[in-house]
């Protein structure tokens, strides 16, 4: 029928406008006698159609629709009009079954049908506006019955743009008038096109993923059927078992998903995840998470029957057959393509899209259920006999955008504050209190009361080394800046004072605080307990030490079972003793990763490659360590922030890796001339830097320079931006550090460590950097030595102020 939409009939019906209506104060018996009069000459011309004599014309159809339209405005101005003894049109247009010959007259128009469809939509859609009592009506037999049969005529058809519109306007009514009247509800379930089928979320389904207004229509009437089941078992037994409305959605979310570039074309060193102008600038992600935010709204008011199909198909339609395989590509494919380095490459960009999108995906969603969802897969889920969780995990190893970009999704996975994460994560390897020696074990929940691992931290930070007297350092500039003393140069703070460090790591450790308050367990080296002491092995036991422990850990907590489904949430299950198995990516576990975990040793080798990072893998990589040092947990603090434990000689703390870091950054800068002018310049800089981009943030009519440039074969390409990452529906999470989020903002397009480039001078607010064509690790590890100050101040008030809420909390009562 699309020639229908070009025809003469419609563009007649398009140029006459709307119709004048009649005057307001009009006598009610002139109004029901033009009213009966309208009908009357649409009636003389459905007759001679019904009659089968001839056909309909153009101009029999036009005429219908005139009059119906008249009919329509002397409808509305009596219902405006109000009155129950002033209704003489409505109980006419019932008395006659008027609805019923329309709907019998249509069916006969042949090519016309549509058009009066239309007629008809509109004339249910003026009545459920105008009527004063909508739930009356729906008790009218001579309304309900020709409402049912032309909304069953509706099904499985395809109609013009201007039917779709005006159809699901209608709908959208009923279930408004509906979610006000439920007792009603039994009403539109008709036996006529299947057992028991409701027709109106028949009619929605097939446009939920539409985009533009009729499919944000179609949804809000959707999620109205969904909270309406909450209330009505028969509608919730229809929609989760006789209605195709789950698999839908899931299939919708992987046909979107499959529209989504594969790669992007990253210009922007710095880039680690999407923020909002990127989202933006990408229409297909829009619609994407327009989707997303549906399905997730769909869980938080449905029904529970309806809630654990649409999270099961979710599970099994979307993410494993659809974000696993790109999330994690075959490892056999992989290896086929590592012999080209091209293919290589495009893999490895196609890794680091998907990953940013899961991380997305994570940020956008706010329903526990949905969330369990997607955390159940990420790690439960096994992809070649290895779990995704591993996976991502063995991706913290490098120094690629692909680690820059897990590193943000472990940090949002880590900020959802979920037990089980954590556990699976950290708590799993740490329960055995096998990182300390078994002397010290006793030791673990000791607090330390007079502040020496803050102490301590304090004077890891750099030893600026004194200006060195070269014939260049008469120079004006050099010795305005050789004035400074080592000391005054740690009192130029990117974050201001210390006192601010201090509060940014109240809040952040109080926020943790309220959302783990309802963990199963505390993690103190007690609850739960050890179940075994282990005794560290050689090489020649180390299998033996292995069985990354799994004994002592078979039932260490029940919060990993909320992850599991309700199936398979069995103590004696064979996937319970997965969960403490070795990484298997990870051929001969190294005793580290027996006793802290795969997760912290990574991060912390990685820490220990400071000096040979980008500035912005660092920046992530210590905000992530930052985000852990948040927790209040005793066994997590004892490896990052305790630095009078004894260690196992395998194992790595925090503290020991900054040690050895200070000690690297010392001797390197020792080795150069003029190393204290160059941190006094890459400070102030960056202090300026961020003076300038908190004032661009003041003014929010300026935007931050963010573009997509479409590209061939899906691939999209990558900007710069500085917006923040806040969507809809994100859970609420602190900044790590209100410091390193000077630094993330202010390095970018700044103080470049990798590229050389000509001596250039910046001037911002006033103050000349002078970018030197020195080698690019001289700037790298100044930036490094910059930071690495900047994250001991951070790390200090977070020692501090983990003493002092612990001081605050009251004892538990006995």
């Amino acid at each position: 029928m699309n020639w229908l939409r070009n025809s003469p009939i419609r563009v007649s019906l398009r140029g006459r406008g709307t119709t004048s209506s009649p005057p307001k104060e009009c006598d009610p018996a002139a109004c029901f006698d033009s009213f009966k009069h309208h009908w009357q000459q649409a009636q003389n011309i459905i007759n001679k159609i019904q009659g089968g004599t001839e056909g309909a014309t153009q101009d029999d159809i036009l005429s219908v629709v005139n009059n119906l339209d008249q009919m329509q405005t002397l409808l509305v101005l009596e219902l405006k009009r109000g009155g129950r003894e002033e209704r003489a049109c409505l109980d006419f247009l019932l008395s006659q079954s008027i609805l019923d010959q329309l709907l019998t007259s249509s069916s006969l128009t042949g090519l016309y049908s549509n058009i009066l469809r239309l007629e008809q939509l509109k004339v249910y859609e003026m009545l459920l506006t105008h009527a004063p009592q909508q739930q009356l009506l729906l008790t009218q037999e001579p309304f309900l019955r020709p409402l049912l049969r032309l909304l069953t005529s509706c099904i499985n058809e395809c109609f013009p743009a201007d039917i779709e519109k005006r159809l699901i306007l209608l709908l959208n009514q009923l279930c408004v008038c509906l979610t006000h009247n439920p007792e009603y509800l039994d009403l539109f379930f008709t036996e006529s096109t299947g057992p028991g089928r409701f027709v109106i979320f028949s009619l929605l389904v097939p446009y939920v993923h539409r985009e533009g207004g009729v499919g944000h229509q179609a949804r809000d009437a959707m999620l109205l059927c969904m909270g309406l089941s909450k209330k009505n078992e028969a509608l919730a037994s229809y929609i989760a078992d006789k209605s195709n409305v789950c698999p839908v959605l899931a299939t919708g979310l992987s046909g979107l998903y499959s529209r989504l570039p594969r790669k992007l074309l990253i210009e922007s060193e710095e880039w680690h995840c999407f923020t909002p102008d990127d989202v933006i600038e990408l229409p297909e992600l829009t619609h994407f998470l327009a989707s997303l935010e549906f399905c997730n709204a769909v869980v938080q008011v449905a029904h529970p029957l309806v809630q654990a199909q649409m999270l099961e198909f979710v599970h099994h339609g979307f993410l494993v057959p659809v974000v696993g395989p790109a999330l994690l590509q075959d490892s056999e494919a992989f290896s086929i393509a590592s012999s080209d380095p091209t293919v290589q490459r495009n893999m490895v960009e196609e890794l680091v899209t998907s990953t940013a999108y899961l991380e997305l995906f994570l940020r956008s969603i706010s329903e526990p259920g949905l969330l369990k969802v997607f955390l159940r897969f990420i790690v439960v889920d096994h992809y070649d006999g290895e779990r995704v969780i591993d996976k991502l995990i063995s991706r913290l190893a490098g120094k690629t955008q692909l680690c820059m970009v897990t590193i943000s999704l472990f940090n949002t996975l880590i900020g959802l504050h979920c037990e089980d994460v954590m556990l699976e994560l950290v708590f799993k390897y740490l329960t055995c209190c096998s990182h300390v020696m078994l002397s010290q074990r006793k030791r673990i929940k000791d607090m330390d009361v007079y502040c020496r691992s803050a102490e301590r931290l304090l004077a890891l930070s750099v030893a600026v080394p004194r200006r060195r007297k070269t014939n260049s350092s008469s120079s004006s500039s050099g010795g305005s800046l050789s004035s400074q003393s080592s000391q005054s140069l740690r009192h130029v703070s990117l974050h201001g004072d210390f006192g601010a460090y201090l509060a940014t790591a109240r809040a952040s450790i109080a926020a943790t605080w309220l959302a783990c308050g309802a963990w199963t367990h505390a993690y103190d080296g007690e609850s739960p307990p050890p179940r075994a002491a282990l005794v560290l092995p050689t090489d020649s036991n180390r299998n033996l030490a292995q069985k990354a422990t799994e004994e002592s850990l078979a039932s260490v907590s029940s919060g990993y079972h909320s992850l599991q489904p309700d199936s398979e949430v069995r103590e004696d299950s064979p996937l319970v003793t997965n969960r403490s198995s070795a990484p298997s990516f990870h051929s001969t576990p190294d005793i580290a990763w027996i006793v802290s975990g795969p997760f912290l040793d990574l991060l912390l080798r990685q820490l220990e490659n400071m000096m040979t990072n980008s500035v912005y893998l660092n920046l992530q990589l210590t905000g992530l360590i930052s985000r852990l040092a948040a927790f209040s947990q005793p066994l997590l603090l004892s490896l990052l922030l305790n630095h009078s434990l004894v260690f196992q000689p395998s194992v790595r703390s925090l503290f020991q890796v900054l040690g050895s870091l200070k000690q690297r950054l010392d001797a390197y800068l020792n080795m150069h001339d003029n190393v204290e002018e160059l941190l006094l310049e890459a400070r102030l800089f960056l202090v300026c830097r961020e003076e300038t981009l908190a004032n661009a943030k003041r003014h929010p009519h300026e935007p931050a320079a963010s573009t997509y440039a479409p590209s061939t074969n899906g691939t999209s390409r990558r900007g710069t931006s500085i917006a923040d990452s806040s969507f809809k529906g994100e859970a609420k999470r602190l900044s790590i550090s209100s410091a390193l989020s000077v630094l993330k903002r202010a390095t970018q397009g700044a103080f470049s460590p990798v590229r050389e480039q000509p001596a250039i001078e910046y001037s911002v607010n006033g103050f000349r950097l002078a970018k030197r064509a020195e080698n690019s690790e001289l700037k790298n590890v100044v930036l490094c030595a910059v930071l690495f100050d900047e994250w001991l101040k951070e790390l200090a008030a977070l020692a501090l102020e983990h003493v002092a809420s612990h001081q605050a909390v009251p004892p538990p009562e006995k």
